[in-house]
């Protein structure tokens, strides 16, 4: 039986003692005022997150219409600064600074936006509300402005094939709901029902707004539900999506003749070749849905799926139309976050325009802000990352030879991404006429990003040196489909990095960022791509089942937690993979470090802690425990320094104390 403890100082044990029933091993400190109000102010060796970011964690307050807060928000705040900066400085030249503020000023302009009303939503309305046979829905489907309006019964896009990583296949998705996960369809969490009050909110304001009556509102809501519950049945859950195995169990390649044969009622063929995105390598992420979609599609359910596409359509406009029906959304949302301020219109405006023009966005910002110094220093430090996997690798001695072998070639095959890249997607193209109001302009944007990002590289090999993701968010990821790991330009900055930080904090900083996203590619997942991104099995069997058990393990320990009180456990299986990452990457950084003269482990565990403050509404903590594969801040801290004897010898911690957990119950992966 693993030993949790929950050693308190003792006044913070007397004021706490309501929490300490159900919140173990340690308060969840994320939720804003949580600290405050328990009067929590545990020891170092008891709570190492709380304590080394205590102050913060107590005085930190949340910005208008935002529902958390922490370094990778800072950041991410700082960094939109900058491009609100960017996008009214109307001295930068080029097509990238034009587009993008034009674009930018039309999102503010509430006058022509107000003149320009619903006028385009009632046209599509309507083209919904008169499809009066099944034949007549098909043919809706086959449309082109359909392509584009968000009202469909299933969905396709681009991804890469699993046996052939070289190449873009077709991608065919499941019915999107609602509520989001499946699962909610099933057991009804608080969550799913804040989910379900701000679509229901949404979709009746919007039908209002177009001249329906309440009870035509809660027809199609009814409706709508209905056949969302039907299809939820056989969608697979977030968990299941999440788990290792889905990657097996969601790769279905078919042929065109097959997709008929599998969809005979359902024209989701006739559909493909009506858009032009007929591909040789077509995959079908889950037959189950398919076969239950074609099942329901029939003349007996034609009116609820109707009210299916109206209330994703009108719900897709809320935020593109007017000023009324975009402050009826942001009432809507801030009920959902839990908090009770907007975000002011210009940083909504940076966000929109960052979001939809994300590669002009980001040319502009990285040559002001990101000098090549700094792209050599990150990319040094992903090859000293590699290097150190590398000899992980070799020490393992639970891993068989083959495997082993296998491993580090995948490591020297992997691609390492610094900053930005130097072949970015044209939009020259692109461009915001005279005179266009700004639907036509995001209209045509649509289009425009669909030629770029779907019908340019359907049936096209990959071109590895084309990035399509935006680089100036806060993150970093690894990408198994083509062996890579991606450390982007947002993340180099606040508390993950900076030239003048010591050696030791950019270690605990963007480093331990890096040795998170290199360990991907040895997680449970990613253990399933090769070193060319093809999914194939380079495991022995023996070796599977020593991960596996390994994983279990950590995925028990998890589960031991309750992060709230309502006394349910946390869900290790949910957050299994990430929290793998988390372990190795501290593991890699405290590996490099090993040896090294005169290196200061403090500085190295507070950096790492600093990284992870954050605080958030407990509706926003609550969807996080939900739907989040990432755990909670505070114990992606402190459940991952208490596997590691560097952490008891920096802090003398020992048994009976809150962070400590004993040798044999330490259950870091690798």
């Amino acid at each position: 039986m693993l030993k949790l403890f929950i050693a308190l100082t003792l006044s913070g044990l007397l004021a706490s003692q309501a929490h300490a029933v159900t919140q173990t091993p340690w308060l969840n400190s994320n939720v804003i005022g949580a600290m405050k109000d328990a009067k929590y102010s545990p020891a170092l060796k008891d709570d190492y997150y709380a304590d080394i970011n205590g102050e913060w964690l107590t005085t930190a307050t949340l910005k208008p219409g935002h529902p958390r807060t922490g370094s990778f928000m800072e950041l991410q705040d700082e960094i939109d600064a900058r491009l609100k900066g960017l996008m009214t400085d109307a001295t930068i030249p080029g097509h990238d600074a034009e587009i993008v503020r034009r674009l930018y000023a039309m999102w503010l302009d509430w006058d022509s936006r107000n003149a320009e009303g619903l006028a385009d939503l009632d046209k599509q309305s309507a083209r919904i509300t008169n499809i009066k046979t099944l034949d007549e829905l098909s043919a809706y489907f086959m449309e082109e402005e359909t392509l584009y309006s968000g009202a469909m019964l299933a969905d396709f896009g681009i991804g890469r094939d699993n046996k052939d990583s070289e190449s873009h296949n077709l991608e065919l998705s499941a019915t999107g709901l609602s509520l989001g996960d499946p699962a909610e369809y099933r057991k009804r969490t608080a969550n799913g029902d804040r989910v379900k009050k701000m679509h229901d909110g949404i979709v009746r304001y919007m039908l209002r707004r177009l001249g329906y009556t309440e009870d035509f509102a809660r027809n199609v809501l009814e409706r709508s539900y209905s056949f969302e519950e039907r299809i939820a049945a056989s969608e697979m859950t977030l968990q299941e999506v999440y788990d290792p195995s889905a990657v097996d169990k969601m790769y279905n390649p078919l042929t065109m003749d097959e997709l008929r044969e599998k969809s005979p009622v359902f024209p989701f063929a006739d559909i493909l070749v009506a858009h032009n995105a007929v591909s040789d390598l077509m995959n079908l992420q889950q037959p189950a849905w398919l076969k239950s979609l074609n099942e329901l599609y029939t003349e007996s359910n034609l009116e609820d799926m109707k009210a299916y596409l109206l209330a994703n359509l009108v719900k897709g406009y809320i935020t593109l139309t007017d000023e009324p029906a975009y402050r009826e959304y942001q009432r809507l949302s801030r009920e959902r976050l839990g908090i009770t301020e907007s975000k002011p219109d210009d940083e909504l405006a940076v966000d929109f325009v960052h979001g939809n023009l994300s590669v002009p966005v980001s040319r502009i910002y990285v040559e002001r802000y990101v000098p090549q110094s700094a792209k050599e220093e990150v990319a040094d430090i992903i090859r000293q990352a590699v290097k150190y996997y590398r000899s992980m690798l070799e020490a393992e001695d639970w891993l068989s030879e083959s495997t082993r072998r296998k491993a580090i070639e995948k490591l020297d095959a992997m691609r390492l991404n610094s900053a930005y890249p130097d072949k970015w997607v044209d939009f020259s193209e692109y461009d915001i006429a005279d005179g266009m109001s700004f639907y036509e302009a995001v209209k045509a944007l649509k289009r425009y990003k669909v030629q770029r990002y779907f019908y340019d590289r359907l049936n096209q090999k990959v071109d590895h040196d084309l990035w399509i993701h935006d680089v100036v968010v806060v993150n970093a990821y690894y990408q198994p489909s083509e062996n890579s790991i991606n450390i982007i330009a947002g993340i180099m900055g606040g508390d993950f990095y900076s030239p003048e930080m010591s050696y030791e904090e950019k270690l605990g900083g963007i480093g331990m960022v890096i040795g998170h996203e290199v360990s991907h590619a040895f997680d449970t997942s990613g253990a399933q791509f090769g070193k060319t991104g093809n999914v194939e099995s380079w495991w022995t069997e023996e070796d599977k089942e020593h991960f596996k058990a390994r994983a279990d393990r950590l995925i028990k320990y998890l589960d031991t937690f309750r992060v709230d009180d309502s006394g349910e456990h946390y869900n290790g299986s949910l957050v299994q993979t990430e929290t793998i990452a988390d372990m190795a990457g501290v593991k890699a950084m405290l590996g490099i470090a090993e040896g090294r003269k005169d290196f200061d482990y403090g500085k190295f565990f507070r950096q790492y802690a600093k990284i992870w403050k954050m605080i958030q509404t407990r509706e926003m903590s609550d969807l996080r425990v939900k739907t989040d594969v990432h755990a909670l801040p505070y114990i992606r801290v402190n459940a991952i320094v208490q596997q590691y004897p560097e952490f008891y010898r920096t802090y003398g911690v020992k048994d009976g104390d809150g962070m400590y957990l004993a040798p044999e119950d330490r259950v870091a992966v690798w």
